[in-house]
């Protein structure tokens, strides 16, 4: 029991400390006179909690800690049920019931009555993006130490993922499960082909504090050190991707900075997200690069069903010191059911033969319009259009004014109509794609294309 050393005031009107806790929870219709009970002074004396199997008394301290500062009714309340959320939230307890008692010294004595959190999980799943689909099976084990600690260890495979392995250890900071130090070691092996002759296979340890903010405001600032190698190279492999092959060591920093205030991640009908990454490589390792991008959607309901979003994303690579050409496993692509649309996946930008080999500069935007059907609530009509383009500029011995010109005034566009599956894990498109501006070695995909994941253009 931990007690805390706040004054006490005693109550007013004949009513008994616990009957004004208690008040603060049922908010009683006002009445005349009025009193306003959630000012009522008052203040926590003694604190005890019962059906968890593990937790630390440092935690503790530091969970309580807002609770016995509180001086009124109402932050006593409002404070008691924030750290019982947090309790729930971090896995220690499943359920928690908040009940007070009215100790000796006229102060209030708080009791947590929890119902203990599972301390295993396992459990299976389907994951889509990029073109691929995988399925993984997921093991988490659960307040380790006391503190809402958890280690989780996925293992998947697909059909480009040979396969592919992730561990994350996640520590609450503070007793606060929206700041956590996040430690993860990943490998993963990728089969790139039909669209460049190569696999990649890389391995990664990374140090991350994530914080998230009232509302919708996450960032993230994290160290990785990655192992990449380009590898298995076909007998058809061009020249630019067999020079490219080999293995890189990348020690670099990046910070990303999430503002997503959106209804649904994966069809959403209102609301915006801004991402910004900015990375830097160079602490040791043969990579000595920056790298920045930014991920822009806005989503309007109009009336009758109908959904207004624009998208736009951008990205740029810089090489430095004496590294003149940027890595394969850094470079951007673009194309895709999921990017610029009525293109091959890795489709546009540049190509040696029939390897795509990715740019150092790209962006992309689009347009699109959901609709309603009538009487399928899940399914909309879906009108669109896209346009894009990626190239290697940025990192040539001498830049042409004209040829970035011609980056940006000449995309490769398309439009099309189709239909949006609304899934509650996962969007599903078929759209009818008519390809309408394209640059020489793009790979179009006219007619029908299928998309399926939980990020789309």
């Amino acid at each position: 029991m931990t007690d805390s050393h706040s004054n006490v005031s005693g109550a007013k009107g004949g009513m008994t400390a616990r009957d004004i806790f208690s008040g603060a929870f049922r908010q009683p219709k006002p009445q005349s006179p009025v009193i306003d009970i959630g000012k009522q002074p008052a203040c926590a004396g003694k604190f005890s909690i019962t059906g968890v199997s593990r937790i630390r008394s440092g935690f503790l301290n530091d969970l309580l800690k807002p609770t016995f500062a509180a001086t009124t009714v109402k932050q006593l309340a409002d404070e008691s049920r924030e750290a019982a959320g947090k309790l729930q939230v971090l896995g220690i307890a499943k359920h928690v019931a908040v009940e007070v008692d009215e100790g000796s010294d006229g102060k209030l004595d708080v009791h947590f009555r929890c119902e203990d959190g599972s301390r295993f999980a396992v459990r299976t799943g389907v994951d889509v993006g990029g073109d691929e689909g995988t399925a993984s099976i997921v093991g988490r084990l659960n307040n380790m130490w006391g503190g809402g600690e958890s280690f989780e260890a996925n293992y998947a495979r697909g059909t480009k993922t040979a396969a592919a392995f992730r561990g994350v250890l996640a520590v609450p900071l503070a007793a606060d499960p929206q700041r956590r130090f996040e430690v993860s070691a990943c490998q993963a092996s990728t089969n790139y082909r039909p669209y460049s002759s190569h696999d990649e296979l890389r391995r990664s340890l990374s140090a991350a504090l994530v914080s998230k903010q009232a509302g919708s405001m996450q960032h993230e600032l994290a160290y990785t050190l990655a192992w990449r190698e380009i590898m298995g190279l076909g007998h058809a492999a061009s020249p630019s991707l067999r020079a490219l092959a080999g293995h890189s060591v990348k020690s670099g920093i990046a910070y990303t900075c999430t503002h997503d205030d959106r209804d649904s991640q994966t069809v959403p009908t209102q609301g915006t997200l801004i991402k910004t990454m900015a990375e830097i490589a160079g602490l040791g390792g043969s990579v000595q690069m920056a790298k920045a991008q930014v991920d822009l959607q806005t989503n309007h309901a109009l009336s009758s069903g109908y959904v207004l979003s624009v998208g736009a994303q951008a990205g740029a690579l810089w090489s430095l010191l004496d590294q003149k050409t940027p890595s394969l496993a850094d470079r951007f692509f673009v194309g895709g059911a999921h990017s610029v649309r009525g293109f091959e996946y890795r489709g546009i930008g540049p190509r040696d033969k029939s390897d795509s080999i990715g740019g150092d500069v790209f962006y992309a935007a689009g347009l699109s319009l959901l609709t309603p059907l009538p009487r399928v609530e899940a399914l909309r009509g879906h009108l669109w259009a896209n346009a894009g383009q990626c190239a290697l500029l940025l990192n040539q011995p001498k830049t042409n004014p004209a040829e970035f010109m011609r980056f940006l005034s000449s995309p490769s566009a398309s439009v099309g109509i189709g239909l949006v599956y609304r899934h509650s894990m996962v969007r599903a498109e078929l759209s009818w794609c008519i390809p309408i501006a394209a640059t020489p070695g793009d790979k179009l995909s006219a007619g029908l294309q299928f998309g399926l994941g939980f990020q789309f253009l």
